[in-house]
């Protein structure tokens, strides 16, 4: 069985929903800095945020590797005289 990864765009659309939700966590530790949302902002908020970041990292790096491999292949192989 091969593990399959979810195209770029679908990548891109969950690190911006998990980086929206983090967002709001953090938003809401500054409006209302009671313990709970503060321990939720400094856990779940960062845990969340990083893992978007992660996402995001892995799709610019494949995106770039593609690119160099689509370059590598275009260009002819040398002539020998």
């Amino acid at each position: 069985m091969k593990l399959r990864i979810p195209s770029t765009m679908a990548l891109l659309q969950i690190s911006a929903g998990l980086t929206l939700v983090a967002l709001g966590l953090m938003v809401w530790s500054m409006m209302a800095p009671t313990p709970l949302p503060v321990m939720l902002a400094m856990t779940v908020g960062q845990g969340l945020g990083t893992l978007a970041f992660g996402l995001y990292g892995f799709v610019v790096i494949r995106d770039l590797r593609r690119a160099m491999r689509a370059k590598r292949d275009s260009i002819p192989p040398p002539v020998n005289k």
